[in-house]
């Protein structure tokens, strides 16, 4: 056998097991529901139309074009040329030839440095491809106004109504009367006389419990110890749920998906992306705090208000960490060549992020006029766009601006903030000389500025006058207000050197973190144009949930009084939205499905009295996202097996009413960290920095951004995360979102993931480390094989099973044999790697019951 039929041989047993990967899914990913396209269009494409089309475009008999873009009835009727859209076919719509700028006539907007980026251009051509879906004005999502305030809304929607005093239900079922979930579920099940499957054995059990909160699998150990423990069901699962809370890898799972809500990453997401040295201290700052189980209220109010909050912390460590929590603001994407150029789209994704992320509203609707649907109106978007505008953000740099600025200082000591600004301030104003120093416009002035230098020393040792040669050389050294009077004075060298002795000798540490700026209020941005301002607004919260105006501080932003609004245990949404994540996090799918949308756009809760009950229990006890854990995992309907009921398919196809545990692919983390973990390879070391090029060695810019995927065997939570540029694991298994907060995951299923799985190095490396701890543990094939399938999936391998693999092994292993005779040269590996590697990439391995 040669080496290349060896290698064809290899292939084709993966290849087998791929295909079984993807046997029993679609190649492709599910369109997204009617309620989330018109979500898309609120976000992506209605503000885009009036802000860049609505001026010219406004179907009056005045207007400067006869297509008008009021409605999607005016773009299938168009203009001049014929219709602007053909639903679903983006190429054939004059709309998107005209935006893409390939019509031969039409090229929109017509200022071509107006030109709509490539992101946006992927909005319409999705858009479009969907059909072009475009809200109906429906007369009952519109909010009314009160007659005693213009300011003032009512609404009917359930989200923006306070919670209610729910009582669970009786029931006549003993195994369901246990907890209150399950008589909320059972209730319901009887309700839709849906019959649940009975409940899934211990195996399937631990395995699932394991993944669900530490996003590893159990190991054998574990595994035997529970099957074992001869204490009732409910006592035995209920410690291997307190086990799983206290372990640290319980903060790295969790704590990952709340970096997606957060939208977190390394990098700012610029025109270069330039990198954040920082930004892992905000990572660990959330593992760490969710394995203490600081309270969710705290957990918020710290990440929104931290800096504000340590001004009276007299702990230096603790008054630190409070500070390093606002790099949930500090990580808000940044945009442009230079910094804070489109701050304004900068506070739009901190609000985004509010609004979805905390409230499960979409905010940013607001941004260019009053919410089309749910009840807010711009004034209450632009309330909010005040308090953050009166916060100064950090930046690592920029395209045209790449040192650092607004850092904020590590300690409380007076003064050192002003340190680290006036450093900045300096450093900056080095870098400006250096960068500048050939430009030929300013090579005159530098010439002159050395003759005239010459000149006043000659005059000095002649003892002649230089007044008028003095006042000449001041002149030029304050030539552009001064920007260049060092490298007149000393020259480049000097500059160089004193930026590098500046570089290693900061005044005091240096956080990627927010401060309070000066506190003002805002004007609107008239059609969410920041160049067209109206009148000022008041910083506030969201009107039809807040009962009066805030009295905010004058001294601060107004982030602090944001943060304890939200917190406040009567407001309506913030507690619904945690616990519904939670919730979707354990099932598969959320109590409302749409978990970053409670608005007239999303779904309908599925138990609206069970959401209510879970929202006040968290509360109840203290914000304790571990007590709710607890409380969801301890129940009787998450106990559910995963096996199918033809009936309750029919009736229920897509197990809304929870009458099984939904079977589900692992997400993309998890992968890795599996492998990982069963191949013995898994650093369980906390993450730390990365090794990226100091800021002052490398810039970045548009045509050479920033782009590195940094290996290491630690969870995939510590993984370089940036915003341009997926990771190239994580990205082909539906990864985490970086450019915008996201409270759930699409699992597609794709034939380039098999391929991927076939040829990247990734699993062929962790394949050979999982033959050689199995070889390496046992010396008999049949135990080798029994260990096989207890880490990979965590039980004994069937008679038919144990007979294949070691079939398998011999036969491989004698072809290996008979080619190692021929070619001793020839590196042969073990029978055992093939075979790990269909093991670590089967559906059983995938997918968790």
């Amino acid at each position: 056998m040669t080496k290349q039929n060896r290698l064809q041989t290899a292939r084709i047993v993966t290849i087998a097991a791929l295909l079984l990967l993807c046997s029993s899914l679609s190649a492709a990913e599910p369109a997204p529901s009617r309620d989330q396209q018109l979500e898309f269009f609120e976000l992506h494409i209605r503000p885009v139309l009036i802000e860049k089309c609505a001026d010219c475009h406004t179907g009056g008999a005045d207007a400067e074009s006869p297509l008008a873009l009021q409605s999607r009835g005016d773009l299938l009727k168009g203009g001049d040329f014929g219709p602007a859209i053909v639903p679903g076919n983006p190429q054939a719509s004059l709309l998107f030839q005209s935006i893409q700028r390939t019509h031969k006539e039409l090229k929109m907007p017509p200022d071509a440095e107006e030109r709509l980026n490539a992101e946006t251009l992927g909005h319409f051509k999705r858009w479009i491809e969907w059909g072009a879906p475009w809200p109906e004005e429906q007369t009952k999502a519109r909010p009314t106004t009160d007659t005693k305030s213009a300011e003032k809304l009512t609404t009917s929607h359930w989200c923006f109504l306070p919670r209610k005093d729910v009582t669970p239900p009786t029931i006549e079922n003993a195994d369901w009367s246990n907890t209150a979930i399950d008589r909320f579920i059972y209730a319901r099940l009887q309700t839709e006389q849906l019959t649940p499957v009975p409940l899934a054995d211990r195996r399937t059990l631990i395995r699932r419990a394991t993944y669900d909160l530490t996003g590893l699998p159990p190991t054998p150990q574990e595994i035997t110890d529970f099957l074992n423990d001869p204490a009732a069901d409910e006592t035995a699962f209920a410690s291997v749920v307190d086990r799983l809370l206290a372990s640290p890898a319980y903060g790295e799972r969790w704590g990952r998906h709340w970096l997606d809500v957060a939208r977190y990453a390394d990098t700012q997401g610029d025109v270069g992306d330039f990198p954040i040295p920082g930004a892992y201290l905000y990572r660990n700052w959330v593992i760490d705090s969710l394995n203490a189980d600081l309270p969710y209220d705290q957990f918020l109010t710290a990440q929104l208000a931290g800096d504000i909050l340590s001004q009276q912390e007299s702990d230096p460590a603790r008054a630190r960490q409070l500070k390093i929590a606002t790099g949930f603001i500090a990580l808000s994407r940044r945009f442009g060549n230079t910094r804070f150029e489109d701050q304004h789209l900068t506070i739009d994704d901190t609000i985004d992020t509010i609004g979805r992320g905390l409230m499960g509203v979409t905010l940013k609707c607001a941004r260019c006029h009053d919410h089309k649907f749910d009840p807010m109106l711009a004034t209450d978007y632009y309330g909010l766009y005040g308090i953050f505008e009166s916060t100064l953000y950090p930046s690592m740099g920029a395209s045209n601006q790449p040192s650092p600025t607004q850092l904020v200082s590590a300690e409380n000591t007076p003064g050192s903030q002003q340190k680290i600004n006036d450093y900045w301030k300096l450093l900056s104003h080095y870098q400006h000389q250096i960068r500048n120093h050939f430009r030929p416009w300013l090579k005159p002035t530098l010439k002159e500025y050395k003759q005239v230098a010459a000149k006043i020393e000659q005059a000095k040792q002649a003892g002649k006058p230089f007044d008028k040669l003095e006042a000449r050389r001041q002149k030029l050294l304050n030539t552009k207000q001064g920007k260049f009077r060092e490298l007149m004075l000393h020259g480049l060298p000097w500059l160089k050197k004193e930026k590098a002795r500046l570089v290693k000798q900061p005044p005091v540490e240096m956080l990627y973190a927010v401060i309070d700026g000066k506190p003002h209020h805002s004007r609107l941005h008239r059609r969410g144009d920041p160049e067209n301002q109206g009148d000022v607004v008041p910083r506030q919260f969201i009107s039809v949930i807040s009962e009066s105006k805030p009295d905010l501080d004058k001294q601060h932003s107004g982030r602090l009084e944001l943060a304890r609004w939200l917190t406040d245990p009567e407001h309506p949404l913030t507690a619904r939205v945690i616990v519904n994540r939670l919730w979707y996090h354990h099932f598969g799918q959320g109590l409302v499905k749409t978990v970053d949308n409670f608005g007239v756009l999303g779904e309908a809760p599925s138990h609206p009295e069970l959401l209510d009950y879970l929202a006040s229990q968290l509360i109840a006890h203290q914000w304790s996202l571990k007590a709710l854990h607890r409380q969801i995992m301890l129940t009787h309907v998450y106990r559910l097996d995963s096996r199918d009921q033809p009936e309750n398919s029919r009736r229920d196809p897509d197990n809304v009413y929870l009458w099984k545990h939904t079977r589900r692919r692992l997400d993309a983390e998890s992968i890795r960290d599996a492998m990982l973990f069963v191949s013995g390879e898994l650093d369980r070391e906390q993450g730390g920095p990365h090794p990226f090029i100091p800021w002052h060695k490398k810039g970045y810019s548009l045509n050479g951004p920033f782009h590195e995927v940094f290996e290491t065997n630690k969870r995939s939570v510590y993984l370089m995360t940036q915003r341009l540029y997926k990771h190239p694991f994580l990205g082909r298994f539906n990864g985490p979102e970086t450019n915008e907060t996201s409270g759930s995951r699409h699992s597609s299923h794709l034939p380039t993931q098999a391929l991927y799985l076939l040829n990247a190095p990734f699993v062929p490396r962790q394949a050979a480390a999982l033959a050689q701890r199995i070889e390496q543990t046992y010396s008999t094939s049949a135990e080798q094989v029994e260990l096989a399938w207890q880490l990979a999936y965590g039980r004994s391998p069937t008679e038919s099973e144990q007979a294949d693999t070691l079939e398998f092994l011999k036969t491989y292993q004698a072809q290996l044999a008979a080619e190692q005779t021929q070619d001793s040269a020839t590196e042969v590996p073990s029978a055992w790697t093939g075979l790990a590697k269909v093991l670590l990439t089967s559906n059983e391995f995938f997918f968790i019951d």
